[in-house]
């Protein structure tokens, strides 16, 4: 018999206490009431920002993971304590997400109708200009390149139509079935940032699962990392972690590997070759070490990319 809410909801927050305080409002409405909000605050102790215990509901299960750790690392901390619980599903929810009142609702109807996707998301729209798709269904080809459908699309212009099956779900809005984190374990957290959702559902499918996008289930996705041009963290771990992931995952030449990813890159050293023209050549540098991190298998955290940029 279970005890206890049938979902976890796990958020990962970093800093931005306002996104997180807006997340978990938006939480508040969800039609799920049967739901556990586990929030994991990878913030630096030395960091100096309000208490998040003193800005959420009490009800809300705060847990320190007392530095920067990475996405995924912070999503296993609340993955274990819904484990140790009875909880049925995992939501993995990023914290400059926003829900609507049915937007889990949803997602459990197409878990329940499909009992065999263990991965299941939600069309992603833009926070800044909600009716734009930003996400709907991750497609992966060649050689590990990876793209979004429907990425900038109005979204009524695309019909919801019925479950399908996509090659992976945006760690935006992820929901995992205990069964599958039972048979296939945890998210990698080697990438730190980046790629560790794609990697996690072609572990699941490798192990017989799907991975399916739910209809009529949207997200409003508030992306820090938008601007004129990247910053330098997405930039290092999109490249590397791009590059780890296609070589753990597919069995082309190093070669055809870094000639796909040439185009993933050429768009964004155009951006600050625009915009910030005094940082190409440190941009250039910074494609230069994720390239051989990403040949070494050099993984984890690094500290120096915006000195590597800016000096």
């Amino acid at each position: 018999m279970r005890i206890g809410p049938r979902v976890a909801t796990v958020v990962v927050n970093y800093r931005h206490y306002d996104d997180t305080v807006r997340c978990l409002t938006s939480l508040q409405a969800s039609d799920t009431a049967d739901q556990r909000v586990i929030v994991v605050d990878n913030t630096e102790r030395e960091h100096h920002g309000p208490d998040l215990t003193d800005l959420l509901d009490p009800a809300v299960e705060v847990v320190s993971a007392g530095d920067n750790i990475g996405f995924a690392a912070g999503c296993n901390i609340g993955i274990r304590a819904a484990l140790a619980s009875s909880a049925e599903f995992v939501w993995l929810l990023n914290p400059d997400a926003v829900v609507s009142a049915q937007t889990l609702t949803r997602l459990l109807q197409t878990a329940e109708e499909h009992p065999d996707a263990g991965i299941v998301g939600s069309r992603i729209l833009d926070g800044g200009h909600p009716a734009r798709i930003l996400f709907n269904g991750g497609v992966i080809k060649g050689h590990g390149s990876t793209y979004h459908a429907d990425a900038g699309v109005f979204d009524p212009s695309v019909p919801d139509g019925t479950v399908r099956d996509v090659d992976y779900v945006t760690g935006a809005c992820f929901l995992i079935r205990r069964e599958t984190l039972r048979q296939i374990g945890l998210l990698s957290e080697d990438y730190f940032l980046y790629y560790e959702e794609t990697d996690y559902c072609l572990r699941a499918q490798q192990a017989g699962w799907r991975t399916v996008l739910a209809p009529y289930s949207r997200v409003w996705h508030y992306k820090r990392s938008a601007g004129r041009y990247p910053p330098p963290y997405y930039v290092y771990y999109m490249c590397r972690n791009r590059m780890h992931f296609s070589k753990r995952f597919f069995t082309a030449p190093l070669s055809e590997i870094e000639s796909e990813l040439e185009a993933f890159v050429t768009c964004w050293l155009r951006q600050v070759a625009t915009h910030a023209p005094q940082l190409r050549a440190g941009y250039e540098k910074l494609v230069e070490l994720a390239l051989a991190d990403g040949r070494d298998g050099r993984l984890g955290r690094r500290d120096d990319l915006d000195a590597l940029v800016s000096g």
